[in-house]
């Protein structure tokens, strides 16, 4: 009978379950995220060998097949691995809490768009296969992100689309970025010179850094988000320090407004 489970074990059957319990609902990129594990021995012992956590999401990027040059494909992509614990040793139907927490990395998208975002919880066991457990979370705006938000609503910008989309990068270890697309309410101060701003954020404990472009209407001019973001122009990259956006809503409006009047020629 032991060799038998042993052998169920090694296809799954048997083998420990886990399911991961966080303390909170929804996750800001930059802050601590606190929980437990519960997980719950087999049939047999088990030795595992570490438990991590995968930050996971997925993003779009053109098909790698040649004679398909317009269709777009999803791929997962793994933000961020985090080493929880190693050498835990399960007996038969033994029940163990796993207490954790880890700061949520500042490269985490925003759970706005199609793409999910999801927290994988692994272990790694010899000769079985390795339990897993899938959690999707919601993740809001970091702070710093949440007051440019607020500015531009203040301007009459509202968010359109955002999308993870594929941007490999030399000096940025993901294959992608989160792109938004804002679009000005009808009747706003720049409906009728702005068709469409695009605009990437990079927000860290000192701030947040922002990379825009956008689509002038009278001008005939189409801004591309893969050629700006390869430009060395300053004038598309801008720096809010976290003194900056602590002068409210309207101050960090009236920056942005600096910053598209001199784009515009006004």
């Amino acid at each position: 009978m032991s060799f038998f489970k042993k052998m169920m074990a090694k296809v799954g059957i048997g083998n420990i379950d886990i399911d991961t319990q966080f303390h909170t609902e929804a996750f800001i990129p930059g802050e601590l995220v606190e929980g437990v594990i519960i997980a719950k021995g087999g049939s047999v012992e088990q030795k595992v060998d570490k438990i991590y956590f995968q930050i996971m999401t997925e993003y779009r990027k053109p098909s790698p097949i040649d004679n398909e040059p317009n269709r777009m494909v999803t791929e997962t992509v793994v933000i961020a691995n985090i080493l929880l614990g190693e050498s835990f040793v399960f007996e038969p139907g033994e029940s163990i809490e796993i207490p954790f927490q880890f700061v949520l990395p500042h490269e985490t998208p925003i759970s706005i768009g199609v793409s999910k975002i999801w927290i994988r919880t692994g272990m790694d066991i010899d000769n079985a296969v390795d339990p897993s457990d899938r959690d999707n979370i919601e993740v809001l705006a970091h702070p710093h992100t949440s007051a440019i938000f607020e500015a531009l609503e203040e301007l009459g910008f509202y968010v359109h689309k955002a999308e993870n989309e594929y941007f490999p990068k030399h000096n940025y270890y993901l294959p992608f970025i989160q792109n938004f697309e804002f679009v000005p309410y009808k009747n706003s101060e720049f409906s009728r010179s702005v068709e469409e701003l695009e605009l990437v954020f990079y927000p860290d404990e000192n701030g947040v850094k922002v990379l825009l472009e956008f689509d002038r209407k009278a001008r005939g001019f189409s801004g591309l988000l893969a050629e700006m973001l390869d430009m060395d122009e300053s004038h598309h990259r801008y720096y809010f320090s976290a003194d900056e956006l602590e002068e409210g809503t309207s101050a960090v409006a009236n920056q942005f407004r600096g910053i598209f009047n001199n784009l515009l020629g006004v």
